[in-house]
């Protein structure tokens, strides 16, 4: 794992499911959409900051040639009694104490290519977190499955963990501490660098700046349409240029 002052720490994180106390395992699928995204990704193993919840689940990670930098067994109870989401929050929070600010990146999502600068310029903009916009999502105002958080937000990170949220989601966790109007203040969004784009009717998403695709459910059979039609806007940029 590499980063740098240029190009900051991506993150991955496993955990099992649990809510209210109860251990449900993992999700149906989880382990074979692992293994998918790092086949569909090479890069992500070179370059994520692999975190997981315990030991056992780390040897799950590093049956896969991956090196996980930190377990969690030290996180507080009421983390481990709600790992569903609260868990990922709390990987979070560890990243931004540790590095300063950190790109969370969900197993199911599609890169492009690798990050460049002008990727990190647009993460950095407002010094605000950046999530994924998805007109109608039913689940949270936010959606939490490409994030970027910078430092100056870990004061409202820890906070988020105390205030009372319709369920122990994330994104939730999130809500509780965002704006009220964080809908109409672009400084939290992803722009065309990050998409939803769950299937191939979507594929007017992409564009030449797409970086990250976040498919949900694992929807990895839209990977190479997604990357074709990167390239395709590529080219498209290009051609007027080369006369």
């Amino acid at each position: 794992m590499t980063w740098s002052a240029d190009a900051p720490p991506m993150i991955m994180g496993l955990y099992p499911y649990i809510r209210n106390g109860e251990n449900r395992g993992f999700k149906p699928g989880l382990m074979a959409e692992v293994a998918a995204s790092l086949a569909c990704n090479p890069f992500y193993a070179q370059r994520m900051v692999f975190l997981a919840a315990d030991g056992d689940i780390a040897a799950r990670l590093e049956s896969f040639g991956l090196a996980v930098a930190r377990t969690f067994e030290d996180a507080p109870e009421h983390v481990w009694h709600d790992t569903a989401h609260k868990m990922k929050h709390w990987m979070g929070l560890w990243a931004l104490r540790e590095f300063g600010e950190y790109l969370w990146v969900d197993w199911d999502t599609v890169a492009t290519d690798e990050p460049d600068a002008e990727f990190w310029a647009a993460c950095r903009v407002a010094g605000a977190p950046k999530f994924i916009r998805i007109p109608g999502y039913k689940h949270a105002v936010v959606n939490c499955g490409v994030m970027y958080v910078p430092g100056s937000w870990a004061g409202a990170m820890e906070r988020s963990f105390h205030l009372p949220t319709a369920s122990p989601n994330d994104e939730h966790l999130w809500e509780t501490v965002l704006p009220s109007d964080v809908l109409t203040r672009p400084e939290f969004w992803f722009g065309a660098e990050v998409q939803y784009i769950s299937g191939v009717e979507r594929l007017e998403k992409v564009t030449r700046h797409l970086r990250f695709a976040h498919l949900g459910r694992g929807n990895f059979a839209a990977a190479e349409a997604i990357r074709k039609a990167h390239r395709l806007a590529n080219q498209t940029e290009e051609e007027p240029h080369a006369a």
